[in-house]
């Protein structure tokens, strides 16, 4: 008996934890074959690389948001692409860009459905800490159309703030699963058995005939590429303070101290910063991404000076500020550690 695949839409603001959301999924899909559409806002797809080598097929869209930068027959020839007999793909899902309006990127899948695909649902993704990111959409207006919600970085937020997250979604989307997904872990089942409700399919009337919110506010992107190592030390003040129009930047830096990792991943949501040794693909150089409300042409001055010098040499001292944003388990301790308190006890001579 034939089964069409069905396609699910992953949707949330920026930085809200999609991707580690999908990366939880596809991690613990066991025999489930996922065929993924990444959709990067920046003409550097970031998550595109992040999810491709755990996928079963990855198509990476970047350069525009999906709901708007697409034709549907583009859509179509990319859930046509997944579900063709001979890709083996089990289910379909697309991860929306973080300035992506929900229901417009519904719209978008459902005209892009073939006769070998059908609407799964859509999974909208919220982050408890920075549930209205500037400039974009409100979370009621993100959650309405949503099919399950999921609360992520509750460990972040006290309790009242986390409940009080909560009761705007209950209200906004009266009746949808409501889930929390600490790290990302969200139990693969409950999309898999996600039961879209076909009494609340969207129409193009329902969103405006496609006026799309993102497009009447001041969301920028700025992509920068350097081939040469970055200084860690200055790496780590911009992170930290550096272009505060900039509430997202993601992407992978390269660092040259001999005997230590040379590729490394970086995220920043508002002011939470985190970086990781390791990056995914054999791209050289450094690949940034800096999206925000108002963000313009200064931001290169800024991006600019990260670069080493002729005469510098970063060493692992230089390293060890960086190292503030790397999670406990990643951290090149006890090396890093023994340095610092070298240096203290230098400092303090």
């Amino acid at each position: 008996m034939f089964v069409p695949v069905p396609v699910f839409v992953v949707a949330g603001p920026l930085g809200a934890g999609k991707t580690t959301v999908l990366n939880h999924l596809l991690r613990h899909s066991a025999d489930t074959r996922i065929g993924v559409i990444v959709n990067d806002f920046g003409d550097i797809d970031v998550d595109g690389l992040l999810v491709s080598g755990q996928a079963s097929s990855t198509i990476a869209v970047s350069g525009g948001c999906l709901c708007c930068a697409a034709d549907d027959g583009e859509v179509a020839a990319y859930l046509d692409r997944l579900t063709r007999p001979r890709s083996g793909i089990d289910v379909v899902v697309v991860e929306a860009s973080g300035v992506a309006e929900p229901a417009a990127l519904v719209v978008k899948v459902v005209a892009g459905l073939g006769r070998r695909a059908s609407y799964g649902g859509l999974l909208v993704v919220v982050d408890a800490e920075h549930p209205d990111p500037p400039g974009l959409p409100g979370l009621e207006e993100q959650v309405e159309p949503a099919d399950l919600v999921v609360v992520t970085k509750a460990d972040r937020v006290d309790r009242s703030a986390l409940d009080a997250v909560k009761e705007r979604v209950r209200r906004a989307a009266p009746g949808r699963p409501l889930v929390d997904a600490p790290h990302g872990a969200l139990d693969p089942s409950l999309l898999f058995d996600l039961r879209h409700d076909p009494t609340r399919q969207l129409t193009l009337g329902d969103i405006h005939a496609g006026e799309h919110a993102h497009l009447h506010t001041p969301y920028r992107t700025v992509s920068w590429r350097e081939v040469r190592p970055l200084h860690p030390r200055r790496l780590a003040h911009l992170l930290g303070d550096g272009v505060p129009e900039a509430f997202r930047i993601k992407g992978f830096v390269e660092i040259g101290i001999a005997g230590l990792p040379r590729r490394w991943t970086v995220h920043r949501v508002g002011q939470q910063v985190r970086v990781t040794p390791g990056a995914p693909g054999r791209r050289r150089g450094s690949q940034l991404v800096l999206l925000g409300p108002e963000l313009d042409g200064a931001a290169y001055d800024e991006l600019g000076a990260l670069a080493v010098g002729a005469g510098e040499e970063p060493d692992v001292y230089d390293l060890a500020v960086l190292e503030q944003f790397v999670p406990r388990r990643h951290r090149l301790s006890p090396t890093l550690l023994a340095l610092d308190e070298e240096r203290a006890l230098d400092e303090g001579a």
